[in-house]
């Protein structure tokens, strides 16, 4: 039988959703890139202070608001992130003119966040007005640039000093329809490994490439080995994916160059296959570049990064249970892990949690296009489930006295960004 509270959470989130959409709107006519969310953190601060909620400001990290409940308890973050990207937006989606355009060229909101951050004010704006149903406390994480890594430290750095016994998070889902939300345990997205690649041979003149070393010839048969690679070495029941995003070489149509450069990405949900692949990627390059003359220089060497989203066990049955509760037990949905990367595994490392997936998409209103595509678009209707789940999940988190299992990461945050190849993102 639901608690009265369980009945009133999707009532609370339906009385503020002009208030939600309305910030949401806000933000993405004004979007902001990376460690350049000046307007944005002022928007944000100052709607808490409205709702009087005590926050502070972390330089090049973010912004944490302080929610205290009815008595002393657990402390339970939620996190949104603030940034855009540095792309322009198409006026349209896939079938109409969107509700809202970002106002610059050099910045747009194409993956969501300014919804991220509309629908956690809006769940501070509930909690702060029913501080009778919170038994702990909440903090409010709002983080600077998850798209190029650059608040994560900082801010994470910060919420450790403070303390907390989980974390839960959104983001929304393109190919997800409007009025479902995905809760269910273990990955929800990848980990991730860069490479950049310098293959030096010996150039020469067109006429004769048999007194040149081609390093496009080198090449060509390492990608080739690269793409045998899923065949031959790897595990077929371990989902991994990986792509070449960049080649250059070259300068004249009759010149054999010197050197091409190469790089990509690879991602992955199982931390002993991603270090495989790393590993399989150098052998491959070594013998490869030996059997053509060639040599080699990483200027990123590929290196296995444990730094997978995934739903503790405990948390995600919570979080059902929140969904069915606020939401109503049609709106749980399953669908596969994302093989994109997020900032929330660096928060998961510390802190058991949950990353909650709520659809957007609406084929009618034209809105399903891929996230940070041009006519990328969200069904503003699922604004209020997140609200609505957020809210839920965070009465039934700091409500439970069952115990969580969890270990946290021993590393010290500075050793787990060096130790998983993001030294670049550690801020002093």
């Amino acid at each position: 039988m639901k608690t009265s509270y369980e009945l009133e959470t999707l009532k609370w989130a339906q009385e503020i959703e002009d208030y939600v959409i309305g910030i949401r709107r806000d933000l993405h006519r004004h979007p902001e890139i990376g460690l350049h969310e000046v307007r944005t953190i002022k928007v944000v601060t100052e709607e808490l202070r409205k709702l009087g909620i005590d926050y502070e400001i972390v330089p090049d990290g973010g912004i944490i608001g302080f929610i205290n409940g009815n008595q002393a308890g657990k402390t339970l973050i939620l996190r949104a992130d603030l940034d855009a990207l540095p792309m322009k937006e198409e006026a349209t989606n896939l079938k109409m003119k969107k509700v809202v355009v970002s106002n610059t060229d050099e910045a747009a909101h194409t993956c969501g966040h300014d919804a991220h951050t509309a629908m956690l004010l809006g769940a501070a704006k509930i909690l702060s007005q029913h501080k009778d149903k919170v038994k702990g406390s909440v903090l409010l994480a709002f983080e600077q640039g998850e798209e190029m890594g650059g608040g994560i430290f900082n801010l994470l750095k910060r919420l450790c000093e403070i303390g907390a016994d989980g974390v839960w998070g959104i983001h929304l889902k393109s190919d997800m329809p409007t009025g479902k939300i995905s809760v269910e345990a273990g990955p929800r997205m990848a980990a991730s490994f860069s490479f950049n690649v310098v293959i030096k041979g010996k150039s020469g003149h067109g006429s004769r490439p048999d007194l040149s070393v081609a390093p496009l010839d080198c090449f060509t048969d390492f990608y080739s080995n690269l793409k045998a690679m899923r065949l031959s070495s790897l595990d077929p029941y371990k989902t991994i994916t990986y792509s070449i995003g960049t080649i250059n070489s070259g300068t004249a149509i009759n010149i054999i160059p010197e050197s091409l450069q190469f790089s990509g990405t690879a991602r992955y949900l199982d931390f002993e296959q991603g270090a495989h692949a790393a590993n399989e990627f150098k052998r491959i390059l070594e013998k490869v570049c030996e059997l053509h003359h060639c040599t080699f220089e990483f200027i990123t060497e590929p290196k296995e990064c444990d730094l997978i989203v995934s739903n503790q066990k405990d948390c995600a049955q919570l979080a059902i249970a929140a969904v069915e509760g606020a939401v109503g037990v049609n709106a749980l949905h399953s669908t596969p892990a994302w093989m994109a990367s997020e900032s929330f595994a660096f928060y998961e490392k510390y802190f058991p949690g949950v990353f909650a997936f709520v659809g957007i998409q609406n084929i009618e209103k034209g809105i399903g296009a891929e996230h940070h595509n041009v006519y990328f678009d969200i069904d503003e209707d699922a604004l209020k489930l997140g609200v609505a789940a957020t809210v839920q999940y965070t009465i039934n988190f700091l409500d439970n006295e069952n115990q969580i299992d969890f270990t946290p990461d021993k590393r010290d945050i500075k050793s787990l960004f060096v130790e998983n190849g993001f030294a670049q993102l550690v801020r002093q």
